[in-house]
């Protein structure tokens, strides 16, 4: 404790009374001025169009930001960033397409007009971080001495990564657990998100809010990235939760709209496709052949006139679509978010959701900085890349960093998806050997003439069943004839109550009509119909391995094979997926299983078959993406819905592995039908196919008539006499295995 003497007392005296203690009030209102004021009302664009200042890569000369280059950006500026009702604004998009850009020119403009927040920005590495400061971050400040001038003076404020503007922080920062917690701010730009730690790649969109969630209206938060992470994960998955927003342009040659990517959540949406001439399958070009002719004949095809777009006008499409107008009158074009539609002809109709979240998905078509011929020259040298590695790295990076594309597997380099598969499913093929057309168009639950015989699966889950069938001809082109989930079954006192395949073995009875008994009416051919020849059952779930096993032995011992009662090849197969990646697709010996899930000897024994579904699945995606008639091309019967096309996509090839992201089964079924032909062996040289000798799981059977094995008829003409099985048979491999 200090006493004071008489003398020291009345200084301090003097000096309160002079208000030699309180603090400048001028310098306070100086300081909180900036936030005090209305901000100017001018727009991000107008902003850096008029005083924002970039740097060349070299960093020797500057030149203001222009819309020219990147005019798409305006949406996401207005509708996003300068829209007091947007809090955040998530931009999946390629290299080279100006996103980071556009959220450095609104920070600059908060900086110079206001109000200013504080700031928080996210990158994915400490490189990455010391990168951004020395070569972009400071020329924000050196080259704009306004605000130079608004940095503080204090020791800490005017740091390489981190700065007191008006008061207020700015901050780069890597991305991590400790930099993340307990810090939040009003605006908070997020780089590169898929290049995060796991950890705060799946959910920093969700963190952002918690840490601006005491701000209120005041946060907002700005995304961007390659879409490096699939669905699952980093930019693509907090697009989802937005307005789920993407471009859509119109064609000068025939004035219909499109996108250039509508992503699978607009699958009415149609698409602009770079397309390029590709090898033929009867000849072996060089990579440089490849690449030259790749380059040469790319192009941007309207996928109404299919006419081919070049650079100039695929340009000048961005640029009318950006301003919001079309080729004609009254159409509308441009950014399409939810609670919109899109008419063909007039373009985008209705007013988008009340979603504070906006999202904009900026595709490789949609960049002016990068030409048709350098597209198809990346896309096609990682497509070859793959054709001769099988390794999927090059090509997820192209989809993923020049297209903006979700890698959905090695189809994807030839533009699979699931709009694609359901647009083909409405349209006609060239299927027939010699080329001439066949099966123009099919509907759900027809045989198309071409096929030769059917195959059935069977996905066993919890409360329900998922089928599918497929027909085949003799060089493995695939009709997908029907497809659906079961989830009831009528009880004998008529009461449909819910499956419970791993509970009641009696659920499994519905198999039997549904799926093994079934048989589908042949097209052109009145009364005629094909059976199931095979049905493969996924057995390997643990909850429902014995109930399988156990409904294969009924369906044996209620006469549901092919052959003789004394030597039978059981019509329904059990089947496992193998582990190891390098699994045949189809084991040369199949287990045996003689006893119950007791341990007790039953018969009839049952084989199981442990399949190489990783191969399996990489040959599906293969044959989904053949599309020029030859051996392997995959065609869709109309009517199937458009979620289980979805489901040949929700597993995708990462790094050599199966990733799932989303609903599987059709991916997976198709490995099984698969399964179920090789069994078949339809390429035995015992079988007489041109001689019309037809195995019994082959040959169509009358409509009214039982039985599966009575030899083909012309349509109209009398059923011959059913033939004797001979020891010949086709299955006699598989009912020697029996007999082991």
């Amino acid at each position: 404790m200090r006493v004071y003497s008489r003398q020291e007392l009345a200084s301090e005296i003097e000096k309160i009374a002079a208000d030699g203690y309180c603090a400048d009030i001028a310098e306070i209102a100086r300081g909180v001025r900036s936030h005090l004021i209305p901000p100017d009302d001018i727009g991000t664009i107008e902003c850096a169009e008029t005083s924002r200042y970039f740097r060349s890569p070299k960093g020797d000369k500057k030149f203001l930001w222009s819309r020219a280059q990147t005019p798409y950006l305006v949406g996401p500026a207005r509708y996003g960033l300068d829209d007091s009702t947007c809090r955040e604004v998530i931009m999946p998009k390629p290299g080279r397409s100006g996103g980071t850009a556009l959220f450095e020119c609104y920070e600059y403009k908060l900086m110079k007009h206001g109000p200013m927040p504080d700031m928080l920005i996210y990158l994915g590495s400490d490189s990455e971080v010391d990168s951004y400061c020395d070569k972009g971050f400071r020329y924000l400040f050196e080259d704009h001495p306004d605000i130079k001038a608004k940095v503080g003076t204090g020791r800490s404020d005017d740091k390489l990564k981190a700065k007191k503007v008006s008061g207020r922080s700015v901050e780069v920062l890597q991305a991590n657990t400790k930099t993340v917690t307990g810090r939040q701010a009003a605006w908070m730009r997020v780089d590169e998100l898929d290049t995060f730690p796991k950890v705060l790649c799946s959910n920093f969109l969700e963190q952002t809010r918690i840490r601006g969630r005491q701000l209120g209206s005041h946060r907002k938060v700005g995304i961007t990235s390659h879409p490096d992470m699939g669905w699952g994960s980093g930019v693509a998955q907090a697009w989802t939760m937005s307005s789920k927003g993407i471009f859509i342009m119109q064609c000068p040659n025939c004035g219909g709209h499109a996108s250039p990517y509508p992503t699978k959540f607009w699958p009415d949406v149609p698409r602009f496709r770079l397309v390029y001439e590709k090898q033929p399958k009867h000849e072996r070009w060089t990579l440089s052949q490849r690449l030259k002719v790749a380059e040469q004949t790319a192009v941007m095809q309207c996928p109404h006139c299919l006419a081919g777009l070049d650079d100039k006008q695929r340009f000048a499409m961005v640029d009318d679509a950006a301003a919001g107008r079309g080729t004609g009158r009254n159409t509308m074009s441009g950014w399409m978010h939810e609670g919109q539609w899109l008419d063909v002809e007039a373009g985008i109709m209705g007013e988008p959701d009340d979603n504070p979240a906006r999202g904009f998905w900026i595709h490789g078509l949609m960049v002016k900085a990068i030409t048709n011929a350098e597209l198809a020259r990346d896309l096609e040298g990682a497509n070859a890349h793959y054709e001769s590695t099988r390794k999927t790295d090059k090509l997820k990076q192209v989809l993923a960093k020049v297209f903006a594309e979700i890698f959905e597997g090695a189809g994807a380099g030839q533009d699979l998806d699931s709009a694609g598969l359901q647009k083909r499913a409405s349209g006609g093929h060239d299927a027939s050997a010699d080329g001439q057309k066949d099966d123009l168009r099919f509907t759900i639950g027809r045989c198309p003439a071409s096929v030769r015989f059917i195959t059935a699966a069977v996905d066993v889950g919890h409360g329900k069943f998922d089928i599918s069938f497929r027909g085949w001809d003799l060089e493995s082109r695939s009709w997908w004839i029907d497809r659906s989930t079961l989830t009831q079954r009528r009880w004998p006192d008529g009461v449909w109550r819910e499956l419970r395949p791993t509970d009641r073995i009696d659920d499994w009875d519905v198999l039997y009509e549904m799926v093994i008994d079934r048989r589908f009416p042949i097209l052109g051919r009145p009364g005629w119909a094909m059976p199931v020849a095979v049905t493969c059952i996924d057995s390997g779930d643990g909850n429902s391995t014995w109930k399988a096993r156990e409904f294969a032995r009924r369906s044996i011992r209620s006469g549901r094979y092919w052959g003789s009662r004394s030597n039978p090849w059981p019509k329904v197969r059990l089947i496992k997926g193998a582990k190891p990646v390098t699994a045949p697709p189809l084991p040369v010996v199949p287990r045996k299983v003689s006893k119950d899930e007791h341990g007790h000897e039953v018969t009839p024994i049952v084989l199981e078959f442990d399949l190489g579904v990783h191969g399996l699945k990489e040959q599906a995606i293969e044959r989904l993406g053949v599309a020029d008639g030859g051996p392997g091309q995959c065609e869709f019967a109309d009517g199937i819905s458009s979620n289980h096309f979805d489901e040949y996509f929700g597993e995708t090839l990462k790094d050599g592995k199966w990733d799932r992201t989303g609903p599987n089964e059709s991916l997976d079924l198709f490995g099984y039908e698969e399964a179920g032909r090789q069994m078949l062996q339809p390429d035995r040289k015992d079988i007489k196919w041109d001689e019309g000798k037809l195995p019994p799981w082959a040959t169509p059977v009358l409509i009214s008539t039982g039985g599966g094995d009575q030899a083909v008829a012309d349509e109209g003409s009398p059923v011959p006499t059913p033939k004797k099985e001979t020891k010949g048979n086709l299955l006699q491999r598989f009912d020697a295995l029996n007999s082991r």
